[in-house]
Parts: C-alpha cells; sequence; structure tokens
C-alpha cells in the first residue's frame, strides 16, 4: 500500500510518542502513493510546510522520514527488487546478528502479505528498543484479494500486549481516503467492554469501503513473552477470565 491519505495522517500521528530518531525501519521498501498536493495538506496541516512539494507521487520514504529528523532509514524485505537494504524473509526469526534495535518501525501494508504473522509480529518486538514505537497501517475490510489476511483490532490487542512487552497505544477502523476525524477509535480497555456481550467490543463500522485497521504501538520492556512460545488469547476473551468459567 504504502503511504496513502490514512497513512500519511497515522505517520504524523505517531510522531509525538517518538523520543528517540536514531534508526527507523521501514517494512518492505514504502512508497509514496499520493500526489504533491496531498503531501503538502499534510505537511502545511502539522506544521512542516517549509518542507512542502519536496515528495514525488511513486517516490520512495526515506527522504521524508530523514527531513523528519531520523538519522538512518533501513527496509526489510524478502525480496532485492525494490531496493530494500536488508533482505530477509519475514516468515522466519531474526538472525541473532541482525537484531539491530530500531526507534520506529513503520508497516505501511507489509504484513497482510506475509503467511506466518506471529513470526513477523515477534520479529517486530525483538526488533524494537524499549520506548520505540511501530505503526501499521493494514486491511481490514473490502481488501480481498489485496494480501493473504484482513486484520481485525482484536489482532493487535492481542499480539502487542503487556505480556510482550507492548503497549497499543491507540488503535482505529478508518476507511480509504478518511480523514482523521471519522475514524473510529477501538483501542478498547476494560471500560469499554460490554458486559452485556460477554466483554466483547461490539462497536460496529459497516462501510462499503475498503478500511484500514490503523495501529500505533509503544514497546515498554525486552522483558515480554515470546510470542511464538507463549501465544495469546484473544484479548476481549482474556477480559473476561472465560478459562475460570470452562466446564
Amino acid at each position: 500500500m504504502g503511504i496513502d491519505y490514512v497513512v500519511c495522517e497515522s505517520i504524523f500521528q505517531s510522531f509525538k510518542y517518538v523520543t528517540s530518531k536514531k534508526r527507523l525501519l521501514t517494512l518492505g521498501r514504502q512508497g509514496i502513493h499520493i500526489g504533491a498536493h496531498t503531501f503538502n495538506y499534510f505537511l502545511k496541516k502539522h506544521n512542516v510546510s517549509h518542507l512542502m512539494d519536496k515528495y514525488q507521487y511513486n517516490s520512495y520514504c526515506e527522504l521524508f522520514f530523514t527531513d523528519m529528523g531520523f538519522e538512518t532509514v533501513d527496509s526489510i524485505d524478502n525480496s532485492s527488487y525494490e531496493g530494500a537494504t536488508i533482505i530477509h524473509n519475514m516468515n522466519n526469526p531474526i538472525p541473532a546478528h541482525g537484531k539491530n534495535r530500531y526507534d520506529y518501525i513503520f508497516d505501511g501494508g507489509t504484513t497482510e502479505h506475509i503467511f506466518n504473522t506471529a513470526q513477523v509480529c515477534e520479529n517486530v518486538i525483538n526488533l524494537l528498543n524499549v520506548g520505540g514505537i511501530y505503526v501499521s497501517v493494514t486491511p481490514n475490510n473490502n481488501f480481498s484479494g489485496h494480501g493473504i489476511y484482513q486484520f481485525s483490532p482484536e489482532f493487535y490487542l492481542s499480539a502487542f500486549s503487556k505480556k510482550y512487552g507492548m503497549v497499543v497505544q491507540e488503535l482505529y477502523l478508518a476507511k480509504l481516503g478518511s480523514d482523521i476525524n471519522t475514524w473510529m477509535d477501538v483501542n478498547v480497555d476494560n471500560t469499554k467492554l460490554d458486559p452485556n456481550w460477554g466483554g466483547r467490543n461490539v462497536s460496529s463500522f459497516n462501510s462499503n469501503d475498503p478500511v484500514y485497521v490503523v495501529a500505533i504501538i509503544k514497546k515498554i520492556s525486552n522483558d515480554g513473552a515470546n510470542l511464538i512460545a507463549n501465544s495469546p488469547n484473544q484479548f476481549s476473551y482474556e477480559q473476561i477470565d472465560w478459562k475460570t468459567n470452562l466446564n
């Protein structure tokens, strides 16, 4: 997918959580898929209008991120086709010698193309510094055929919990091409769970349009459980302690 309208807004939304800009990693080499006029709109909106007219449609994102202050911008891909700086199949664990830590990891639509999503998440966790930010914008609905998967918000709440040294800062459902003031906040906590529905979040987001799930996640510890060896149960079921009610 790369940087489109929703993705660009998601990146800017995430910057308020960034505390270090030494190293950034993109999953796949991420292209810019909005025109200069639209990019200029976001630059002006977020008070960096001095950068207007620098970023062109179908260029890659490295210049933008370095202009945002990141010292090093790497990209990881299974193929050298688009010129990624690191060639690795994310279906597999990152080799120990390759675990250079990053302050920011950006997925503008790569995870849905990789079969072993649990390993992708474990790799992301391992590649982040404590305090680092992971920004993911992936298909939620009406993207059938785009990738292997479409993701529920529950996926991010389950895989990136405190148990694994992570915490979800912001989580949204967003229609393709939509403004942030129309996004649905689905960052569920116990106060938002509906007890009449078994504790699950029952917010609906009915749309005939393609819908993204936008996740902004922070790493809080290097001591989290291994996601592969100690896999999560679904987040909402964990909140109602369903295991204690099994016959």
